[in-house]
């Protein structure tokens, strides 16, 4: 008798734990491990309904949605779980599926992104499918687990695809959900400036750099915008500070040398600051110089801020470069004419006079 009481224990102790799982849960639970999804559905919204603070309940019901590949009521079920005091079990089973689901759906969306890249040409509506498709991989992800980059790729494509509108929609999600993201801000305000919106950039460049005031991406495009919106000031104080956070980009100092330039040219200084511009857009130009000996317009700018400050032994040294650089471009020899009859040397002026009419400028 002994024995006979002994193994009916473990037998009352199965009993006791199933009957605290209530039947349509149990029956949930049932179908769902035999693939049965649809009646293991059915009898899961029963249990929540009848029971809607079990967690359980409400655990199993998130992942037969996400079975079923229906990722907002997953979302939704997985919620009222975690709001529901669940055991340190179910709280894990929710967090490894979350994230089985989240990366599955995000590197299906790469995955599109990657052969719509990889196509020969990017302008088929074959290849403007693919990254349609990865957008709504994206989407999905993102409704899994809310993800920044999920959300910049699908306003990127969407800029890809000339659905501004749309891209529109996303990057303002990225400021409004990572209100906190440097980077949020600086992704919608390169997006007005794309689309010439400058005025509107400004405020939103401007809120980045209040977050990060070094970040790099920030300080070009607001100088950019500033730029364009006739800002002229706030531009070239702009370009300045991100010629020092990179000394190797030649467009920062181009457009502060260009821009001293326009001042200069706009006739509404004295003689003292046109002076003072002048010298700062020829140290500009200096510049692109030292990094892009190639670019002829650098030549062109830097002499005639030098010749149009009278400073002609600077201005010898530049011409003679371009000319040596550009032989056959008539100012440049032109220019170097007049340099030398500015410092009385009319032999030599006569010679570049006469090599710019050869180039057909008179």
């Amino acid at each position: 008798m002994k024995k006979l009481f002994l193994l009916a224990i473990p037998i009352l102790v199965l009993t006791l734990l199933t009957s605290c799982r209530p039947p349509e849960l149990e029956g949930a639970f049932v179908d769902y491990n035999a693939g049965r999804y649809d009646n293991a559905l059915k009898l899961a919204k029963e249990a929540t309904e009848k029971y809607p603070t079990n967690a359980e309940a409400w655990y199993l019901l998130g992942e037969i949605y996400g079975k079923k590949e229906m990722y907002s009521e997953m979302k939704h079920a997985f919620d009222k779980a975690l709001a529901n005091n669940p055991t340190p079990d179910i709280q894990n089973k929710i967090k490894n599926a979350t994230m089985y689901y989240f990366q599955n759906l995000f590197n299906r969306g790469v995955n599109n992104y990657n052969t719509y890249a990889k196509m020969q040409d990017t302008a088929s509506e074959e290849a403007k499918e693919q990254l349609r498709k990865s957008t709504e991989y994206f989407k999905m992800a993102n409704i899994v687990k809310p993800d920044y980059k999920a959300v910049d790729l699908i306003a990127f494509a969407y800029s890809i695809l000339g659905e501004k509108d749309s891209a529109f929609v996303y990057y303002t999600k990225l400021t409004k959900e990572w209100p906190d993201s440097a980077d949020a801000y600086v992704k919608l305000g390169r997006f007005y400036v794309v689309n010439q919106k400058f005025e509107e950039a400004i405020p939103l460049l401007e809120k980045a750099l209040e977050l990060d005031p070094e970040n790099a991406d920030a300080i070009q495009i607001i100088a950019e915008a500033y730029d364009f919106a006739g800002k002229t000031d706030k531009a070239i104080e702009t370009y300045k500070k991100a010629m020092e956070i990179n000394p190797e980009e030649k467009a920062f100092p181009f457009n502060l040398g260009r821009l001293y330039f326009q001042k200069v040219a706009s006739g509404s200084i004295d003689d003292s600051t046109k002076q003072q511009y002048l010298h700062e857009c020829a140290k500009a130009f200096g510049r692109v110089i030292e990094l892009d000996p190639s670019m002829k317009e650098a030549y062109d700018y830097k002499s005639n801020c030098e010749l149009m400050a009278k400073d002609y032994e600077d201005a010898l040294v530049t011409l003679k470069q371009a000319t040596e650089r550009f032989p056959d471009e008539g100012k440049f020899w032109y220019n170097l004419g007049v340099v030398y009859y500015n410092l009385k040397d009319t032999k030599k002026a006569q010679e570049a006079i006469d090599k710019a009419k050869e180039l057909g400028v008179e």
